[in-house]
């Protein structure tokens, strides 16, 4: 299609945008229409970037929704069938053709087209302020009648791997505005922001729905079809318009899981793309590049919120949620609803999106993150279906700046209760050394330090060998006890003697400990009551809290 000025509209219904790998190996670019069509066929979307693999889908899920009624019996139907997504059950999509148009004279896919105008106006305004305060100073300059190059943000603000205005390679702005992407590239940031957005700029950027940097769980089929009927939720109903029509943000009534996968997080109008191919500088494809758009903020969730509760986030399927209380801060996702209930204050607990960790993080933050999703994804998985893969997905910012994007896959012989028990040892692996060390401060952060190098490899063996073996006290004895001995024969300070006082004392506590751990397992798994524990202390924060 020619992309010249503004004579082609590039169609997202039917124009090759959407990256897909089929079962038999094969890749190609997709419009909407075809990828539905294709879904039985494709194997998943084949993006780089984790961000894409899940926002993709979902916004395929938010047009199949609007489309079909029933989505998922009827995608259940087709799945025993062995049958593709027929045309008929896309009969909106042509009725509404030209609200997919991305390029153009006329309305454009989530783009807002008086933005220029807005910006020229505030640009004229700006000089007839000026030029009041010159007062009888003569000024060359005549009054802008239009916008310049000057006025339009760099392509690369779509994209979270170009260097643009505050992100983290600063050092690369003064390649601003050389690069440019093709028309498919700049549908694919833009859907991307439906499900991630930071905020940043004082406000004039906005947020997604769910917040800056939210982790989601999908569940992957054999193809994209199956990954839809997996991922669709059984009921729902459409309270409006979808994003793709309607520019107006929802009221709080107004929510449906169309708005909400479909999201509308920036306001943008696309510079005509130029009239010579050139090579994308995100896809490398030969194309007629945009190099520069109109940007800024768009829609802010209008929805009430309770404490750190926002009651919209139970309306997102995908969304990572884990339990948070009031009490010292703590937002471990295994240990809080356990804490709530032994403080007797259940009415303390909240609910908090998972974020993944920055790349400066600590060892030990990664490491609890990594738990927590695991058993975020563990709750979530589906049983019955082969070939089923969880992945958890999402972004890392710091300072609402976009850092990083990572996924990870739920492994097949993980158990919610190894992660808790894991979870529980490696927590209270700190108060025992506390409790052990000598002095009445028993400030010893050098043995906090040890504890970080060393869990990845202690967590990845205590998962293997409490996966494989049904005997908890003794892989727990066997994994912990060296690295306690290690830990305190390394940080003692004195003589001998002391050091082997110290190391007797922690065989004797971490025995104690594993006793107890292994005893609070059982009650929580249903053996016991899930109520107060004899022994245990008051609070997690008291010194001398042990295993």
């Amino acid at each position: 299609m020619d992309l010249t000025g503004t004579q082609g509209t590039f169609n997202l219904l039917e124009e090759k945008w959407i990256p897909v790998l089929y079962v038999d190996g094969k890749t190609d670019r997709l419009g909407i229409i075809e990828t539905l069509k294709e879904a039985g066929r494709i194997r998943q979307i084949a993006a780089s970037n984790p961000m894409d693999r899940v926002a993709l889908p979902r916004f395929l899920m938010a047009v199949l929704l609007w489309c079909k009624e029933n989505a998922k019996s009827s995608l259940a139907e087709l799945e025993e069938r062995g049958a593709d997504i027929p045309g008929d059950w896309l009969v909106k999509l042509e009725e509404h053709r030209a609200a997919f148009d991305l390029l153009g004279d006329g309305e454009r896919f989530y783009q807002d087209k008086t933005l220029p105008d807005g910006l020229l106006k505030a640009k004229q305004k700006k000089w007839d302020d000026h030029q009041r305060r010159a007062k009888k100073k003569k000024d060359p300059k005549t009054r802008p009648t239009g916008l310049d190059h000057e006025d339009f943000r760099p392509i690369g603000d779509l994209l979270i791997e170009f260097p643009t205005e505050t992100k983290i390679a600063h050092f690369s702005h003064v390649r601003d505005k050389e690069y440019g992407l093709c028309p498919a590239c700049c549908a694919l940031g833009i859907i991307r922001f439906s499900t991630w957005a930071n905020a940043y700029g004082g406000g004039c950027y906005t947020a997604a729905v769910n917040g800056p940097a939210p982790a989601y769980v999908i569940k992957e089929g054999r193809t994209l079809q199956q990954t839809f009927l997996l991922n669709c939720p059984e009921t729902f109903s459409l309270n409006r318009n979808p994003p793709w029509i309607c520019n107006a943000p929802p009221g709080e009534t107004q929510l449906d899981i169309v708005t909400v996968f479909a999201w509308r997080s920036r306001r943008l109008w696309l510079a005509d793309p130029e009239g010579e191919k050139g090579r994308c500088s995100y896809c490398a494809e030969e194309a007629y590049l945009i190099r520069e758009h109109v940007f800024t903020g768009n829609w802010k969730p209008p929805f009430k919120t309770s404490g750190n509760e926002k009651k919209f986030w139970l309306l997102d399927p995908h969304l990572v949620l884990v339990e948070k209380t009031q009490s010292g801060g703590r937002d471990d996702a295994v240990s809080a609803e356990r804490h709530a209930l032994r403080k007797g204050k259940p009415d303390q607990l909240k609910q908090t999106t998972l974020g993944f960790p920055s790349p400066g993080a600590k060892v030990a933050t990664r490491s609890r993150f990594w738990r927590r999703a695991l058993s975020a994804g563990l709750m979530s998985k589906t049983s019955g279906h082969q070939g089923i893969r969880t992945i958890i997905a999402g972004p890392a910012a710091n300072k609402g700046l976009y850092q990083d994007a990572a996924s990870i896959n739920l492994p097949d012989d993980c158990r919610i209760e190894v992660i808790e028990t894991v979870e529980e040892a490696l927590r209270k692996m700190n108060g025992l050394l506390r409790s052990i060390s000598p002095g009445t401060d028993r400030k010893h952060p050098e043995r906090m330090a040890f504890l970080d190098a060393l869990s990845p490899s202690l967590e990845a063996r205590l998962k293997r060998e409490l996966c494989g073996c049904p005997d908890t006290k003794e892989v727990l004895k066997d994994e912990l006890l060296p690295v306690v001995l290690n830990i305190i024969s390394a940080t003692t300070i004195g003589s001998p003697l002391r050091r082997r006082e110290a190391m007797n004392k922690a065989r004797e506590s971490l025995r104690r400990g594993i006793d107890s751990l292994v005893g609070r397992s059982e009650r929580l798994s249903g053996t016991g009551a899930p109520g107060s524990v004899p022994g245990e202390p008051k609070s997690d924060e008291q010194k001398g809290d042990s295993l």
